[in-house]
């Protein structure tokens, strides 16, 4: 994960519903990874492909039956109540 990255994907107009979505998706027991590959932001489930040329912004994953965990780089994390 990369802190240059993320501070250039929080400019996208869709950072915040994927860091939501990847929330949700989460919340139901999968989790997931938002990636931003210099013009898209994208959030994957394990079994998804990874975007060609992206980096990890995130990764989210439940870490109990209310809360997630957002795991940004520089071993920062965001919780989120659910």
């Amino acid at each position: 994960m990369s802190i240059q990255a993320e501070r250039q994907a929080q400019e996208h107009r869709a950072y915040n519903d994927a860091l939501q979505y990847a929330a949700l998706v989460a919340s139901m027991g999968e989790p997931c990874t938002v990636y931003w590959d210099g013009e898209s932001i994208f959030v994957r489930r394990p079994d998804d492909y990874v975007p060609a040329d992206s980096q990890v912004i995130c990764v989210a994953q439940k870490w109990d039956d209310r809360t997630v965990q957002l795991r940004f780089s520089g071993a920062r994390s965001e919780w989120v109540k659910t």
